[in-house]
């Protein structure tokens, strides 16, 4: 597994921190799980295919991971690679799309039941980003974007918790408690980052806000040219959604039992992350000209503050209300959170 944990860091060093917190077993089908949609996202993603392409190839990918031969999937994952050779070369899955070979080899050797929740679930991921990229971003209201979002997000809630399922079998107990919310989860962290890609969408043609969000604004497409008012419009949408749905997933993570450490570890890191996102994102309008990060410093405190206090319901329902508050801005109440699509 050394080079596909090589190749994990190559395209999210922060992520990779989350995986590397994981049980053995677990830790191996989770990096494959994640590398396998970095594929996809570099499809979904690039300037420079055109849409019929991108659909193309996702179907195709799609198919691969069903476990067809690669005549019956009409693609070879050799192809795909060529493809991404003449693709943009500054997407940062580019490295996990031209390895897409060796990344079905190391699935292939992964254990019959969490292979088979893999492929499960991230084809059907795969064909939700086919069927995005065929009907556009003309998101009429926030329902059509959390039908976008579960697709590309939502389904990869699912796609965790029946492997952490899985893994620990005692866990099946929770498995209700974790369905829940696991849906919401993924919105949460989608959600922020439509707000890290704010600046940078524009380049791609699309825009992730609901017309009855950007109402008289429909017009121009790239959010940059928005008066200010707008953008503070947009932008408050955009925090509360993400606070409300990222409430969710500190639900999840106290759902996990205190034995879980690993999967706690791996699941409250990034809701932390995202929590401080939203926060650093609110009323900075810089953030549809420039990316919104957290500090490095930061990162590494989060990362030893979630080490240090992994088992403490307390501090986690803490850190839900701190989020809820960004849900509640400006005297808004925070609107109940859509029923998530079908999870099965």
């Amino acid at each position: 597994m050394r080079e596909y944990y090589d190749l994990l860091r190559s395209t999210s060093r922060t992520f990779a921190v989350g995986i590397e917190a994981l049980p053995r077993g677990l830790r191996d089908s989770v990096t494959l799980a994640y590398l396998v949609l970095r594929v996809a996202d570099y499809f979904e993603d690039s300037p420079t295919l055109a849409p019929s392409e991108k659909r193309r190839l996702l179907e195709g990918w799609a198919r691969l991971l069903d476990g067809a031969e690669r005549a019956e999937a009409g693609i070879e994952a050799a192809e795909l690679a060529r493809a991404v050779a003449s693709a943009d070369a500054a997407l940062p899955d580019r490295r996990a799309a031209l390895e897409a070979e060796g990344i079905l080899a190391g699935l292939r050797a992964v254990p019959p039941v969490p292979q088979e929740i893999i492929r499960r679930h991230t084809a059907a991921t795969t064909r939700g980003m086919a069927h995005w990229i065929g009907r556009g971003d003309d998101f009429p209201d926030e329902a059509a974007l959390d039908a976008y979002m579960f697709e590309v997000a939502g389904r990869v809630g699912l796609l965790l918790t029946d492997l952490f399922l899985a893994h620990d079998p005692p866990l099946a107990a929770k498995r209700e408690e974790l369905e829940a919310v696991a849906v919401t989860f993924g919105l949460g962290l989608q959600t922020v980052n439509v707000i890290r890609g704010l600046h940078e969408d524009p380049h791609r043609g699309w825009t992730y806000v609901p017309r009855d969000v950007l109402g008289n604004a429909a017009e121009p497409r790239d959010l940059r040219h928005l008066s200010s008012a707008e953008k503070e419009r947009i932008l408050a949408f955009l925090v509360r959604k993400a606070a409300r749905h990222v409430a969710d997933g500190f639900q999840y993570c106290q759902a996990l039992p205190r034995s879980a450490r690993g999967i706690r570890i791996f699941c409250i890191v990034p809701a932390l992350l995202a929590s401080r996102t939203a926060e650093a994102s609110l009323e900075d309008l810089e953030v549809f000209d420039t990316p919104v990060k957290v500090s490095r410093r930061d990162v590494r405190r989060i990362i030893l503050e979630t080490r240090l206090r992994f088992y403490s319901n307390r501090w986690l329902e803490g850190e839900r209300e701190r989020v809820l508050a960004l849900a509640a801005h400006r005297g808004q109440a925070a609107r109940p959170t859509p029923q998530a699509p079908p999870s099965r």
